[in-house]
């Protein structure tokens, strides 16, 4: 049955400026004028992660790490949410040394203590994948891992750990304050994998492919104007949801994201960012079989855009 009104659920799995693309497609009224109304919020604590507000009818639509249903079909699952929309074209995250260095080489992490993010398998992974490709072990290093992310900066910022591995605005907090100095970049490191996107159930796909339609519509104009826009004008479209982090760190965290290339400028999911993140996870132990990419993505929607 058709939503009532074009109503639609849209949940992301954490706040983050590296999910801009769904805060300027809200605030710029970008689903509003395609004509969806759209209810936005975060995943609360009683599911796990996005996909799980999914199967238990809690959300339409969702942001999630395309690892999920990939990790779901390895395990053996018949059916997996369908991942329609990119939303980041690279890696988010940062890693920042606790004390500043002119020249860092990537052969200074042996022996160190470092704080990797705990909430998600898939920037551990990501960040092992980079590590390995400069001859580096995750074993040759000290983790602190099982952190919330609260305790990861109080314990970096009390210097218990010489690097801690976070996305925007935490990363651009810290480096504000001369807490933390920016070394690594993985989203230069990675290169263009598709890294998070938006998914939905095969039962709302096949059911609402209207809805789905003026989605990507809205969505797609979203990206061409975020494409073109300068820092200062994306900082003004996102505020309202960071309202307790200051503007000038709003915008260099934007302008950081911005020259890395973070946010596609289209919709398209395609099939060499989506290997590309595969060979990730199965380089990371998170999977063993390659899953095929019909199974994963679908194409429907991006397809049939007019650019």
């Amino acid at each position: 049955m058709p939503l009532e009104h074009n109503q639609l659920r849209v949940m992301e799995t954490f706040r983050s400026l590296f999910y801009t693309p769904i805060y300027v497609s809200i605030s710029g009224g970008f689903w509003q004028t395609a004509g969806l109304d759209v209810s936005f919020s975060t995943t609360p604590s009683k599911y796990p992660h996005p996909l799980s507000a999914i199967n238990h009818g809690a959300a339409d639509i969702v942001q999630s790490g395309i690892m999920r249903s990939i990790i779901a079909a390895d395990w053996g699952a018949e059916t997996v949410p369908l991942h329609f929309a990119k939303i980041n074209a690279r890696d988010g995250f940062f890693v920042l040394s606790r004390h500043q260095s002119t020249n860092f080489q990537w052969e200074e992490l042996r022996g160190s203590k470092m704080i990797p993010v705990g909430f998600s398998p898939m920037p551990w992974a990501s960040l092992q994948s980079a590590l390995r490709k400069h001859s580096i072990q995750p074993e040759e290093i000290q983790l602190l891992h099982g952190l919330s992310l609260t305790d990861a900066i109080s314990s970096f910022t009390e210097d218990r750990a010489d690097y801690i591995h976070l996305p925007e605005p935490y990363a651009g907090q810290l480096i504000e304050q001369g807490i933390g100095h920016l070394i690594i970049s993985l989203g230069t490191e990675n290169g263009h994998i598709a890294y998070s996107s938006f998914a939905t159930s095969n039962n709302f796909l096949e059911e609402q492919s209207d809805i789905l339609e003026k989605f990507m519509a809205g969505y797609s104009n979203a990206l061409k104007w975020l494409s073109n826009a300068d820092p200062e004008e994306i900082s003004r479209s996102v505020t309202q949801f960071f309202d307790k982090i200051p503007t000038p760190q709003i915008e260099d965290a934007i302008v950081r994201y911005k020259d890395q290339g973070t946010w596609p400028a289209t919709p398209n999911l395609n099939e060499p960012e989506y290997q590309g993140l595969q060979d990730i996870l199965i380089d990371a132990g998170l999977v063993i079989e390659r899953q095929p990419y019909e199974r994963v993505v679908t194409t429907r929607f991006f397809d049939n855009l007019e650019y």
